[in-house]
């Protein structure tokens, strides 16, 4: 069984040749001392890395701050968000034997179905017993993903139960570090943030305040939102063979009118259309293939790789991600996918950048905007 509470390191040897030529495995190395553990105190003082998606060189580099986003915007743009909340997901339990044991809940549905990850279950726990008396029965694995499946029968909601007792599904290179902190029920939490259903927050939208996005308006530069609910499969890593080789597990998905309205809007006067993260990508793409000009719901598995045509999406505010993560490559296909992501992160470390959910940021500009 797959656990989420992987013991091995985020770091990775450096990919590539001596020479810094790109390969495919999309490694490199993290120093421990640049993950950030623990939240700014402020979310706009976040440092911002400023770019463009060309082949450019290292002059191209700007260094700003996250509160400074709405400068580097013009009117007449559009922001688009995520506004899927995160559900405190993360639980203990005890098996009958009396062994605490931990769980992630990945979904949940009328049937009382769900699935889930763990950690200390052994091979046949049969039954899970959770706070409020709350019992997990019928438990099965899939071994294809590494996931578990069972029906709740507890007196209460799941959702109900984990909103009282869960806990927020920290990535295990924070947990493992330091315990929960009270504080990470709203941190580990975008400020728009409005329908449950993700196991991990949009991080590149923990930098936005309301304050900030007041000063969009101002600017007359629009937000609009969409929803993605993300799943664990956005974060596991790539195969050994690289990307060729990885399939994404699919993550529901909404895209409301309003916004359909403004980006048709936004495209019609001229605007640019600028994505918060990685998952706002995803969803914008599979939308524009699946429901252009109208409404859209429904699941993606959808994997942005090197060559993909993208659509939608002109600019990208995004965190500094893990080696051999899917949105490693989605960053090299955002920069024209020759491998100047190394390039980007190479910097980023050099400069001090900190990464990760709780760390440091990179806008990504339009080629026509990067001498600006």
């Amino acid at each position: 069984m797959t656990s989420y509470y992987s013991s091995s390191s985020p770091g990775a040897t450096s990919g590539g040749d001596a020479s810094g030529n790109p390969d495919i495995s999309y490694d490199y190395t993290l120093p421990d001392d640049r993950i950030r553990l623990i939240p700014p105190d402020d979310r706009e003082q976040s440092r911002l890395l400023v770019t463009g998606r060309g082949n450019t060189g290292t002059g191209d580099f700007r260094l700003s701050r996250t509160g400074d986003l709405p400068d580097w915007l013009r009117s007449g743009d559009l922001l688009v968000v995520n506004d899927s909340k995160v559900i405190p997901a993360r639980m203990s339990g005890t098996l009958k034997s009396g062994r605490t044991i931990e769980l992630l809940f990945l979904s949940e549905d009328v049937s009382s179905r769900v699935t889930f990850l763990g950690r200390g279950l052994g091979k046949n726990p049969g039954g899970v017993r959770l706070p409020m008396e709350g019992v997990l029965n019928g438990i099965r694995y899939v071994e294809k993903d590494g996931l578990l499946e069972g029906v709740y029968s507890g007196p209460v909601p799941l959702a109900r139960l984990l909103e009282e007792c869960g806990e927020m599904p920290l990535p295990p290179y924070i947990r493992r570090r330091r315990e929960h902190r009270p504080e990470d029920r709203e941190r580990y939490q975008t400020v728009y943030s409005r329908h449950p259903g993700s196991v991990a927050a949009p991080t590149a939208g923990l930098h936005l305040t309301e304050r900030l996005l007041s000063r969009m308006a101002d600017r007359d530069v629009g937000v609009a939102s969409v929803t993605l609910h993300v799943g664990i499969g956005t974060f596991r890593p790539l195969p050994e063979e690289g990307p060729g080789g990885h399939r994404m597990h699919p993550e529901r998905y909404f895209v409301p009118e309003e916004t359909v309205g403004k980006i048709l809007a936004t495209r019609e006067a001229g605007g640019r259309i600028f994505a918060v993260g990685t998952t706002v990508v995803r969803t914008l793409e599979t939308w524009a293939r699946t429901s252009p000009g109208r409404a859209g719901q429904g699941w993606t598995d959808l994997f942005i790789r090197p060559g993909f045509p993208f659509q939608v999406v002109d600019g990208l505010m995004t965190n500094f991600h893990q080696p051999r993560s899917t949105l490693l490559v989605l960053v090299d296909a955002f920069v024209n996918g020759s491998g100047r992501w190394r390039e980007i992160y190479r910097f980023a470390l050099e400069s001090g950048f900190s990464f990760l959910s709780y760390g440091d940021a990179l806008l990504i500009l339009p080629e026509e905007d990067r001498h600006e």
